[in-house]
């Protein structure tokens, strides 16, 4: 049984991903998302149905498109196989039994898709967009109330409160310091709502990845010179894809982290 929801959800995941590359196109080129058919950003022929299931509409078009046979870009297969893989990753990871913890999954899918655009979107564009990103903050806040209610214990949202405001202050002094060179006010706002999400010790992990990702990415593209060190790299991605393993496997790493180090928090 678990198995078949396990694959619904993928599924759904899939035409979520489909939904979120045409909401990342759309944002960048100022237009409503939720109107008008999909449509081939080379030659602008609206899309058939046949053309519209992820993935395999890729695949059976060897990544062009059927009309002007341009390359259509391997984002589309990316994103969608990207938003299944995780949705499927966030369920097994909940399992939800009660009503509470099905919402609580919900808002996790929404927080997912916003994060999938807001990555895209910071690769392609350097920018974090402020429509996709502060909305998060509402779901942050419905997830720590629903993980608080069933302890009773209103104490369990003053560690997702001091994370966001503690890692958001250290961003804001990183970005004053440097004038802007080293963090954006997109990258503020984003390890906000991430330390709202996780709390302190998830937040933790999720920077330290983060920032080991971004060196291991940042460092060979300097020594190989395709990149200088006066050239932007958006860290966006890094601190989404920090927050993501944190978010599903952040427990079990700082287990292991401090087992490994004979360090015990209690």
């Amino acid at each position: 049984m678990q198995i078949a929801i396990t694959i619904f959800v993928g599924a759904i995941g899939l035409i979520v991903g489909s939904f979120l590359n045409v909401v990342i196109l759309r944002l960048h080129a100022g237009k409503q998302f939720a109107k008008g058919r999909s449509a081939c950003p080379r030659c602008k022929h609206t899309l058939g149905i046949l053309e519209l299931i992820p993935i395999l509409s890729w695949i059976a078009q060897r990544g062009r498109c059927r009309h002007c046979g341009k390359p259509v870009s391997i984002q589309y297969p990316l994103v969608e196989a990207l938003t299944a893989t995780l949705f499927m990753l966030a369920y097994l990871s909940h399992v939800p039994g009660t009503y509470g913890n099905l919402i609580v999954l919900g808002l996790w899918f929404y927080v997912i898709a916003s994060f999938i655009v807001l990555a895209v979107y910071d690769l392609r564009w350097y920018l974090l967009p402020d429509k996709v990103l502060l909305p998060i903050i509402i779901p942050a806040v419905a997830i720590l109330i629903g993980e608080a209610m069933p302890l009773a214990a209103p104490a369990v949202a003053y560690g997702p409160a001091i994370a966001a405001v503690l890692v958001g202050g250290v961003f804001y002094a990183l970005a004053a310091v440097s004038r802007g060179r080293w963090m954006g006010g997109g990258d503020i706002k984003l390890v906000f709502v991430i330390g709202l999400l996780l709390g302190l010790q998830k937040t933790a992990v999720a920077m330290f990845i983060a920032f080991l990702a971004a060196a291991a990415v940042a460092i060979p593209l300097v020594i190989s010179k395709r990149k200088s060190r006066k050239d932007s790299i958006p860290f966006g991605p890094f601190l989404i894809a920090g927050a993501l393993v944190a978010y599903l496997y952040g427990a079990p790493i700082l287990h292991w982290y401090l087992g490994a180090n004979g360090i015990s928090l209690f």
